[in-house]
């Protein structure tokens, strides 16, 4: 194959029978499609217009699905869940269905098929994520002329047990040391403090964790959902997560969705939690936005910190608690004067008499 690196694309540069072909694109396995085409396009003595060298058939959703795993997929911490995806959707639709036949009616059909199969709203989201990212792709490269309508899925209130409380925090780290899962505990405290999603953690190496004048330690994270990077501080024990496992390099790459799915199947069933579908370890993640926003009251901080690119993400946390109340109260008492002095407690509640009561008192 004629394919060579050209900065940060592939240049398929080849000559038949005197003719040059040369075509750059994004990945390897595209320029070396690329030529093939050309060579058994030309061996079967078609011709070959300059303004659509490599005219393809029509792509199956099977064939269509390589493509996009290869070229989008490959080597990153989703391709297991984007493999799993698409042969789920390769099931359902048929191998050898030609992906420009697939409409929103049909993946109407798709999203009942997985709500009979006891899928959850998000799980079935997930599902129609990777459909849409790989439909986006095609079109991005003229294998298809248009994505089909990617049907909405209502979520339902998401605010039911939102996040650990500090008690069943504790509760879960020493149901850990019982169970002798130490790098799982570092693990999930490290979850917790930095909010991280989980193959963001599993894709940072513990070079990218570095000392900072004003915040201690920071860790900057290169690989995220929505690829910008982001800062983000270490509290004192994710420091020392770090510190326990930086040696490995890929600090957290080890715990896949699978060894997670694992130990925390053990934590449920130590906590009498089994049966409980809201008991689940992404909670750490909504445990840390809660938490900043609660202590905080920085909207803004939590959605920098979280890495949402959209704020109303962040506004799940901000729902209101007794002591969003206090704090409230607090910012409207100061700087209200009585006696001359500024109101910062609750002292000036303590003369319960009613404001328009007609007791008199007794001297």
């Amino acid at each position: 194959m004629a394919t060579r690196t050209n900065g940060n694309k592939y240049l398929a540069d080849f000559m038949v029978k005197g003719k040059r072909y040369r075509k750059q694109f994004d990945s390897k396995i595209e320029a070396e499609e690329y030529e093939t085409n050309i060579r058994a396009r030309l061996h079967r003595g078609e011709r070959v217009d300059d303004a659509d060298k490599r005219a393809a058939e029509p792509l199956t959703i099977s064939q269509l699905f390589t493509k996009v795993i290869l070229n989008v997929w490959k080597d990153t911490p989703n391709e297991p869940t984007a493999i799993q995806h698409c042969s789920m959707l390769e099931r359902f639709f048929g191998e050898k269905t030609l992906a420009s036949k697939i409409n929103i009616n049909d993946l109407d059909k798709f999203v009942l098929h997985c709500r009979e199969r006891g899928n959850a709203p998000a799980t079935i989201k997930l599902k129609l994520a990777t459909f849409s990212k790989a439909f986006t792709f095609a079109v991005s490269r003229e294998w298809i002329d248009k994505k089909p309508l990617i049907p909405e899925i209502p979520m339902g209130d998401n605010k039911r047990n939102a996040f650990f409380s500090e008690e069943e925090e504790e509760d879960i780290l020493d149901c850990l040391e019982e169970l002798g899962e130490d790098y799982f505990a570092d693990f999930f405290m490290w979850q917790i403090d930095t909010g991280m999603r989980p193959s963001e953690a599993r894709a940072i190496h513990s070079n990218q964790v570095m000392a900072d004048p004003n915040l201690g330690y920071v860790v900057n994270l290169l690989e995220t959902k929505n690829s910008e990077h982001r800062q983000v501080p270490l509290t004192r024990r994710a420091y020392i997560a770090y510190r326990n496992h930086h040696t490995k390099g890929k600090m957290w790459a080890h715990w896949t969705k699978e060894r997670v799915r694992t130990v925390w199947d053990k934590v449920r069933k130590s906590l009498g939690r089994v049966g409980d579908k809201d008991f689940i370890f992404y909670l750490c993640r909504h445990t840390c936005g809660s938490r900043l926003v609660q202590r905080t009251g920085n909207i803004k901080l939590a959605q920098d910190w979280l890495g949402h690119k959209n704020i109303d993400q962040t506004m799940r946390y901000a729902y209101l608690n007794s002591s969003s109340f206090l704090s409230g109260l607090s910012a409207l008492e100061y700087g209200i004067k009585s006696d001359d002095k500024k109101v910062t407690n609750l002292s000036a509640y303590t003369d319960k008499t009613p404001r328009n009561s007609k007791e008199e008192k007794v001297s």
